[in-house]
């Protein structure tokens, strides 16, 4: 997905997510979702840490799990 484009609030989207530590990030599976909230505006001010990472995109998926998810990780469904 290009990145300069952010992805509005309300698109159905798939996202690459995946809870498996183990798993690498190339091979995390795509779910489908719907965005929730952009925090592109507040993810600059919480970037100064190593621990709890701060992601833009707050995604409701289609099984009801809410996730949290970066730029490279979401793409129009």
């Amino acid at each position: 997905m290009d990145t300069q484009q952010p992805v509005a609030v309300g698109a159905h989207v798939k996202v690459r997510y995946s809870s498996d530590a183990e798993l690498s990030r190339e091979h995390w599976p795509k779910e489908s979702g719907v965005v929730k909230e952009d925090f592109g505006d507040q993810q600059a001010s919480v970037s100064d840490r190593e621990w709890a990472l701060a992601r833009r995109y707050a995604v409701a998926l289609d099984d009801g799990r809410l996730v949290f998810v970066d730029p490279e990780d979401i793409e129009p469904a």
